[in-house]
């Protein structure tokens, strides 16, 4: 399975490194993520998820090391090739749910208004709300489809359940799963919630203190009789 690149590999990180002023955020991250495939970026607070997926989008350059997007260098020209949802990004708060969307419609080119219907549908979006008005959940289910309305072939998810209630967490990883129904676009996930999301992945990255400290694929642990929660504690615990 390729890409217009020629390549199955949609993101790789090699001994990627980042340092702000004397502390060590990252520590040679390294590992590669196929087409297509879901995975979950797991870890404690402060891991450098965040800042590993800030590196990945291309928004910040790492102190050492290296990301590939589909075989091109992190930055610019691989900006058209990924959605991101932040973690506790901010929408403009004077804007409608509708407005907004109208405006991230030409905003972006790669923005399919068909997938946005039916995304309004689904996380049941009321249009007519003010930004301001919306619920946590509410502004969160219109974020993810600022992403997912998009056609990028690599997605990265940053928290997409902070603050989030149980109900509007259902709806968002249910529209995940449809997102990846033809396994074309690629997801990475940096979450704590991780009992909604286990269904969805297959495969973990875990990090802590700035390192990946385990790789597994999800089938291979169901295999084995442990569910994603059970080796997230054996490791971290």
């Amino acid at each position: 399975m390729t890409n217009d690149t020629g390549t199955s590999i949609a993101l790789e990180c090699r001994q990627v490194t980042m340092k702000v002023r004397k502390k060590e955020i990252l520590n040679e991250v390294t590992f590669s993520l196929e087409k297509g495939r879901i995975a979950g970026l797991l870890g404690p607070n402060g891991a450098g998820k965040s800042t590993l997926l800030s590196i990945c989008s291309g928004l910040m350059e790492p102190t050492s090391g290296s990301v590939r997007i589909f075989g091109q260098p992190a930055g610019i020209e691989t900006l058209r090739s990924i959605a991101v949802l932040p973690d506790r990004g901010k929408l403009p708060e004077w804007l409608t749910a509708g407005e907004w969307l109208a405006f991230a419609g030409q905003l972006y080119p790669d923005w399919d208004f068909e997938r946005e219907e039916q995304l309004v549908q689904s996380l049941r979006i009321n249009l007519g709300t003010r930004i301001s008005a919306q619920s946590r959940g509410e502004e969160a289910r219109l974020q993810l489809i600022s992403c997912l309305a998009r056609t990028s072939p690599l997605v990265l998810l940053d928290e997409p359940f902070t603050g989030v209630d149980m109900i509007s967490r259902e709806q968002i990883a249910s529209s995940v799963v449809a997102d990846l129904a033809d396994g074309e676009r690629t997801f990475l996930i940096a979450t704590h919630d991780i009992r909604e999301m286990e269904q969805l992945f297959d495969r973990i990255i875990l990090i802590g203190n700035g390192r990946v400290v385990a790789d597994n694929e999800v089938d291979s642990l169901r295999e084995q009789g442990t569910s994603v929660e059970s080796r997230y504690r054996e490791v971290f615990s």
